[in-house]
């Protein structure tokens, strides 16, 4: 917990509920990546405003403490309170002053299985340095987040590959509004 407040002020991140209790925290900002076009169209390239998707990992662990240990009832508290979250999500980038100026919201993560039945596309990441920083970075949120993180790890190393998760913010409220 002391390293998500950290993490959350480092960031500049933004809860999208006030009440701590959407799986989504984001951050709007200018993009300095490689160019990305959805399949709507809409096309992220450097200097465009967009929203930068992250997983309050902190509730998460939370919500996976209070659950069985068992990979198949993490994946559905996974999956509910993501498709729960969708909407709030969408409504509080409608309502964001840049609102009008953003047309795509991305995250990189590796719990991107499943993201396609909710309109979201999945890439790799093409920069070799960013995806190395990625797989590093994400495996410490993963020991620090997940109940049983040391022993999961291991287990799971392989499956641990960061990729982006995108979708146009018109694809999102047709989805999920």
């Amino acid at each position: 917990m002391i390293w998500d407040r950290v993490y959350y002020l480092v960031t500049r991140l933004r809860y999208v509920d006030k009440r701590k209790r959407n799986i989504f925290r984001v951050v709007i900002k200018r993009y300095r990546g490689e160019e990305i076009t959805t399949s709507d169209g809409y096309t992220l390239k450097a200097g465009d405003w967009y929203v930068q998707l992250h997983f309050h990992n902190a509730y998460l662990a939370q919500l996976l403490r209070q659950s069985p240990r068992h990979p198949m009832s993490w994946a559905a508290i996974l999956t509910k309170n993501v498709r729960a979250s969708l909407p709030q999500l969408t409504r509080y980038i409608n309502q964001h002053p840049k609102a009008a100026q953003i047309q795509v919201v991305l995250g990189t993560t590796f719990l991107y299985r499943g993201a396609h039945r909710l309109g979201f596309e999945v890439a790799d990441i093409q920069h070799l340095i960013h995806r190395l920083f990625k797989a590093v970075s994400a495996r410490v949120v993963f020991l620090m987040s997940h109940p049983y993180g040391c022993s999961e790890l291991f287990k799971r190393n392989a499956q641990l590959v960061p990729k982006r998760v995108y979708i146009s913010k018109e694809k999102l409220n047709r989805f999920h509004l």
